[in-house]
C-alpha cells in the first residue's frame, strides 16, 4: 500500500515538473475540440458528409464489435478490460507516446495527432451528442461527457510523455546532463511515472463508459 501511494506521489511530482508541456497539450486539445464543435454547428455540407458516416459506423467498427458483443451477453468485466486495453495500447501509447523515440520530429507528430484527434472528437462528439440527447435523454449525455473528460485527460498525459521523450535528446540539459542517451533514458523513466496517471484515468474511463452503457441500455 505504501509503494502504491509513493508511486502515485512520484507521478504527480513528475507531472508538475512537466506542467508546461501538459498545459500545451491541454490547450491544443481544447482549441482543436472547439474548432470541431464550431464546424458541426455551422453544418458545412462537406464536413457533415464526412462526419455522419463516422458516427453511424461506430457500431460496425471491428474494434467495437467485441465490446458490443460482451455487453449484449452481460459480460461487463470483459467490456471494461477490452476498452481499457485498446485505449491504453492504441489510444495512448502507440499514437502519442511511442513517436517520442524520434528526436524532435516525434514531438511534432504527437502534437499533430493531438490536434487531429481533438478536432475529430469535437466533430463526432458534438454530432453524436445531439443525436443521443434527442433519442435517449440526459443520462447518455452525462455518460459521454464523463468518458470524454477521463479519456482525453489520459491522452494529455500520454502525449506529454511522448513530447518530453522526443525533446530529451535535443535538449539533454533539461536533465542536467550532456549525454543525449542518459537524457533519453531519464525521459522514459518520467514517462513510466506519468503512465501511472494514464492508467488510472483510462481505467476509470473504461469503468464509467462501459458501466454507464450497461446500466442505460434497456
Amino acid at each position: 500500500m505504501f509503494r502504491i501511494r509513493e508511486s502515485f506521489i512520484n507521478s504527480l511530482e513528475t507531472a508538475k515538473k512537466l506542467k508546461t508541456m501538459l498545459y500545451l497539450v491541454t490547450i491544443i486539445y481544447l482549441v482543436s475540440y472547439i474548432a470541431g464543435y464550431i464546424v458541426i454547428q455551422i453544418e458545412t455540407p462537406a464536413i457533415m458528409e464526412f462526419v455522419e458516416p463516422i458516427v453511424d459506423g461506430i457500431s460496425n467498427n471491428p474494434v467495437f464489435i467485441p465490446i458490443i458483443s460482451a455487453l449484449e451477453k452481460g459480460n461487463l468485466a470483459f467490456a471494461i478490460a477490452y476498452t481499457f486495453s485498446i485505449n491504453l495500447v492504441s489510444g495512448a501509447f502507440a499514437s502519442t507516446t511511442l513517436p517520442g523515440v524520434i528526436p524532435f520530429l516525434g514531438a511534432l507528430i504527437t502534437i499533430l495527432v493531438t490536434g487531429f484527434r481533438g478536432f475529430i472528437i469535437g466533430m463526432v462528439f458534438t454530432l453524436a451528442a445531439s443525436m443521443i440527447s434527442e433519442v435517449n435523454g440526459f443520462g447518455w449525455g452525462i455518460l459521454a461527457l464523463g468518458t470524454l473528460i477521463l479519456e482525453l485527460g489520459a491522452y494529455v498525459f500520454s502525449a506529454t510523455a511522448g513530447i518530453n521523450i522526443s525533446l530529451s535528446t535535443i535538449f539533454p540539459s533539461r536533465y542536467q546532463t550532456d549525454s543525449r542517451w542518459v537524457a533519453f533514458k531519464e525521459a522514459w523513466k518520467d514517462a513510466g511515472r506519468i503512465y501511472i496517471l494514464v492508467i488510472i484515468l483510462l481505467a476509470l474511463g473504461a469503468i464509467w463508459e462501459m458501466g454507464g452503457i450497461y446500466i442505460l441500455t434497456p
